[in-house]
């Protein structure tokens, strides 16, 4: 039994142990606020302390028949006085403590958030959004609550306890023992709900986390919602989701409930106990009046931290649970480039990139996206890619920024493997347009802004103009000031592509990336963009994607991608001279082209 209780021991230090790690700098860095804070509290409980011991003293000058006049004001103003110095001292504590769990809170939160910037980008694929923003706020705040006012119920506790007992064994040592027969029941109950409650608080957070997932999506995608007429689906979804929710609340919360009245029922027999036999012994002139009053008051304060156990032990699971998984998102590892620091000052590199029998896949157990990839880009030059959905495309210009990392080995920029490159270099010298476009709900001169601050309106300008979104802008009243709402839901597909072009060309980058970038635009307003990105991308590593091959038609070179194996290369011209994949293409699109001029013509 005994190496039982050990081990438990052990695991609960080493698991206490491993939560603090994480916010024991935060506790060094605020701890002359929380010092303040319990110095405060000292001076709250010793003015507490004296309110009984004045009272006595009154009470027994009265019955002695010992004080008149002056002696009938002084205790009472005593009294008042030690109330007032309570007060002050209350005052200190709490917005010293809580300032200290505030500041706590403020510093775990920025870390968090530093945190979630680094992490892979795989991590999000398989974390919903709606769990992280539980975590970041209803968990964040458990935790505050444990090191704030858990804590000082801890320590108050402790306090009273360490002077009131003292004090009643010397008023009578036999009714002070008397007094305390109720804490082993009330230890008894502490042990056995305190593991249950621990489980709900568990299962509750993590149950909000499944609620917030499903409002987020569903606010997110408010207009497919609507568009598909599911509005009273989601709501009777979302009822059945809360009503779960208040289900397993419940649970928690009638465990607590119970908690508290059995530990007060343990509590009032003690008093009961307390009046019985102090009565008799003041009946018998054992003790004053007085005395027995100071003894009741003492013990009157020490209900508060016998009932405060069954508190904070609600609070040390809740917080203990959120600090948990809190800390599961701050021991997940950062991407390995920013792990990877310059030597020196930071270089802009040049845009040479080359694979080498680059072989990838999504996770040790996935099927192989790209197998035997061996292409070399030369600086400043053209690369198009193209191929049939599935085929690899995005996956392939997706690890350069390493937003997925390729094998060691497999892939270099300058001759420097990618894995040697710090993120910080190598995300400045890369300019991405990626099929999913997202934009914040900021202004457009914000969204264009996002990768280079220091831009200049002129700056500003240009890279709307390359991209063909000057005159869209022009048409809003407040133009590069205008609002675009969550996602950019002002803007058009179009528009969004074309914002998110200014956003990468405004950064001035060695190599630029568009994938796909001209879906959502008409085949004039893409000739436009490319007649204005002709002048732009000179001396600029591009690599282009795209299903048009008018988009692709005059790069320096051509990949055609098939299964995940580079299946044709080569010039415009070299392709269609070899009838292959890339000619049948050409070959389908011409025709679609024709007939559709075709039909124009017709209708005209």
């Amino acid at each position: 039994m005994y190496s039982v209780v050990r081990c438990f021991s052990f695991r609960v230090r080493r698991a206490i142990a491993r939560l603090l790690q994480h916010v024991r700098p935060f506790l060094r860095r605020h701890r002359r606020l929380f010092f303040l804070g319990i110095l405060a509290l000292l001076g709250t409980d010793a003015m507490h302390l004296l309110i009984p011991w004045f009272t006595r003293l009154a009470l027994d000058g009265l019955t002695a028949a010992r004080d008149h006049g002056w002696g009938l004001l002084r205790y009472p103003a005593l009294i008042v006085l030690a109330a007032v110095g309570q007060g002050v001292f209350r005052f200190f504590w709490r917005t010293n403590v809580f300032g200290f769990s505030r500041n706590i809170e403020w510093d775990l939160r920025n870390a968090l958030f530093a945190h979630l910037q680094r992490l892979p980008l795989s991590y999000f694929q398989h974390t919903k959004t709606g769990d992280l923003m539980s975590r970041l706020t209803n968990d964040l705040a458990s935790v505050r609550e444990m090191l704030g006012i858990g804590a000082v119920a801890a320590l108050d506790g402790a306090l009273l306890i360490l002077a009131a007992l003292p004090l009643m064994i010397g008023i009578d040592p036999w009714l002070t023992l008397w007094s305390l027969l109720s804490l082993p029941g009330i230890t008894l109950l502490v042990l056995g709900f305190g593991n249950r409650i621990h489980r709900g608080y568990r299962e509750v957070q993590q149950f909000l986390g499944r609620v917030s997932i499903f409002v987020q999506e569903n606010l997110a995608g408010i207009r497919v919602v609507q568009a598909h007429a599911q509005e009273e689906n989601q709501l009777r979804r979302f009822t059945d989701l809360s009503a779960e929710y208040m289900r397993k609340n419940l649970v928690t919360a009638r465990l607590s409930g119970l908690l508290w009245p059995l530990m007060a029922v343990f509590s009032g027999l003690a008093a009961a106990i307390v009046l019985w036999l102090g009565g008799r012994r003041v009946l018998t002139g054992q003790l004053t009046i007085g005395q027995f009053v100071q003894f009741n008051g003492y013990l009157a304060m020490l209900t508060w931290p016998v009932m405060a156990i069954g508190y904070v032990v609600n609070l040390y699971q809740r917080g203990s649970s959120a600090l948990a998984r809190l800390v599961e998102i701050l021991e997940t590892p950062v991407a390995p480039g920013y792990l990877t620091r310059e030597d020196g000052r930071p270089r802009r590199l040049r845009g040479e990139i080359e694979f080498r029998g680059l072989s990838f896949r999504y996770g040790p157990e996935g099927r192989w996206v790209l197998r035997d990839v061996s292409l070399t880009i030369p600086a400043g030059s053209r690369c198009a890619i193209v191929g049939e959905v599935g085929a690899g495309k995005s996956t392939l210009v997706n690890l350069i920024p390493r937003l997925f990392e390729a094998p060691e080995g497999s892939l270099f920029l300058d001759g420097r493997d990618i894995r040697t490159i710090p993120l910080t270099t190598l995300k400045a010298s890369i300019g991405l347009v990626s099929q999913d476009i997202f934009l914040f709900s900021e202004t457009i001169r914000e969204n264009i802004l996002f990768g280079r601050q220091d831009a200049t309106i002129e700056d500003l300008e240009e890279a709307a103009r390359v991209a063909a979104l000057l005159p869209s802008i022009q048409e809003f009243a407040d133009r590069f000031e205008t609002l675009l709402g969550e996602r950019g839901v002002r803007l058009s597909g179009g528009q969004k592509q074309r914002t998110a072009l200014a956003r990468a060309l405004i950064k001035n980058p060695p190599i630029l990336i568009l994938d796909d970038a001209f879906s959502s635009v008409d085949v004039q307003t893409e000739e436009r963009i490319l007649s204005e990105l002709k002048a732009a991308m000179e001396g600029r590593t591009t690599i282009l994607i795209s299903h048009r091959i008018s988009t692709l038609k005059d790069a320096d070179q051509i990949v055609y991608l098939k299964d995940g194996c580079i299946a044709e290369r080569g010039t415009h011209q070299e392709l269609l001279a070899r009838e292959g994949h890339y000619h049948r293409l050409y070959q389908k699109q011409l025709l679609a082209s024709e007939l559709e001029a075709l039909a124009e013509r017709e209708n005209g």
